[in-house]
Parts: C-alpha cells; sequence; structure tokens
C-alpha cells in the first residue's frame, strides 16, 4: 500500500504527513537533497533548514546526498529509513543521480513495501511516470547523463509544482500551457499518459493506499 506525500514546499508535507498517521517520535527519516545541488536557485541555507525543520518536527533525521554516496550506503540507509523524503531543486539532476547511484531502484521497492515518501517539488515530480513535462521550470541539461526522462513511477499523475509562485509560477503557467496545446493537437488520437496535479506552495496531495487527498495549509 502506497504512503505518499507531495507538495511544492517542505512545511506543507510535514503537516500533511499527519494525514497518513505522525510516526513516532524519533523515526528515522532519510533526507535526500541532492536536487538542490542542481539548482542555482537554491541557497546554501535551504538545506540546513529543511534539516531543521524536519527535526524539529521530531524526526531523526539522516541526511542522504545519493551524488557522493556509496552504492551500499544508499541501500542501507533507504532500507533503515522509517519515513524518507527527497527534496527540491533540478528534478533532471535528482533524477540522474537517483538512477546512478541506485537509490531509485531501492526506493521504488520501500515505497512500494509501504514505507511513507515525502516528495517536495522535484521530489514531487520524480514520483511520476515521466519528468520531461517539466522542462520549463529546470534546465535538462544539468542531468546530461540522464538515457530516459522516465520518473519513479510512484504515482500515475505528473506534478506541477509552485504554481502561483513568485519565482516559478510564470514557468508553471508555461508548463500547463503546453501540455493542453499537446492534448488538443492529440485530440482523437492517443491520449495522453498521465493528468496534470496543479500545486500551489500551500498546497499538498496524501495518497493512502489507493485514496489520495488534496490539502491547502
Amino acid at each position: 500500500m502506497s504512503n505518499l506525500v507531495l507538495s511544492s514546499r517542505l512545511v506543507p508535507a510535514i503537516r500533511s504527513l499527519r494525514r497518513l498517521g505522525a510516526p513516532r517520535s524519533g523515526a528515522k527519516l532519510v533526507y535526500i537533497p541532492t536536487a538542490d545541488m542542481g539548482d542555482w536557485r537554491r541557497k546554501p541555507v535551504s538545506r540546513h533548514l529543511n534539516i531543521r525543520r524536519l527535526t524539529q518536527a521530531g524526526f531523526n533525521v539522516h541526511v542522504l546526498d545519493v551524488a557522493h554516496a556509496t552504492p551500499n550506503e544508499v541501500e542501507s540507509e533507504l532500507r533503515g529509513a522509517d519515513v524518507i523524503c527527497v527534496g527540491g531543486g533540478n528534478t533532471f539532476y535528482l533524477m540522474q543521480e537517483l538512477r546512478r547511484s541506485g537509490a531509485a531502484d531501492v526506493l521504488v521497492e520501500e515505497v512500494d513495501a509501504g514505507k511513507p515518501y515525502i516528495g517536495v517539488s522535484a521530489g514531487a515530480v520524480v514520483a511520476g511516470p515521466d519528468i520531461g513535462y517539466i522542462a520549463p521550470m529546470d534546465d535538462p541539461a544539468k542531468g546530461r547523463f540522464l538515457q530516459t526522462c522516465k520518473g519513479l513511477g510512484l504515482v500515475d499523475f505528473r506534478v506541477v509544482p509552485h504554481v502561483g509562485a513568485a519565482l516559478l509560477g510564470r514557468a508553471a503557467a508555461s508548463i500547463v500551457r503546453l501540455q493542453e496545446n499537446l492534448a488538443a493537437s492529440m485530440a482523437g488520437r492517443q491520449p495522453l499518459s498521465s493528468k496534470l496535479e496543479l500545486l500551489t506552495d500551500r498546497e499538498g496531495i496524501v495518497i493512502n493506499g489507493a485514496k489520495a487527498i488534496r490539502l491547502a495549509i
């Protein structure tokens, strides 16, 4: 049974996680901040702020940067986690490193077995069936060694984060227009493989088994 929280920002994700049942105090949360190293918009303080927020929420936070961890470290940390949290930044760089390190396969196995997954921004995008649509928001060149735009496939929809936001709202709107135009051009032919879920910076989607709930925080 899948247990996921997908959002544009970390704070709504932490609050939405309560709908899955609050993890026990001190639960081991593995935080993957790798995407922020591929995004010039991310300030160095962002990673430390997110760690502090997760710690304040009662988690025993273990940071796992899959771009620099060994395959053994990746598997050990993800298998031993109570919760997995994948942060924001450049989606293409994140997907590249998840695949290169072997984290993608382990992560899918653990989440499919019921381990809670928090996906924030890029972490929410990679949860879907593909990531190519996010190119107006994230530079694909940051994942120059990525051989496929296939996502983790944890959900059957595509998340568009930061809708209406000051910094990334214009890119989000561009993604929506491009996908609408593509859908119109394919009218009467093969339909798009999955729908879009648009998220503002104050929303989260909670998936508990087959049930999905949208929350505004």
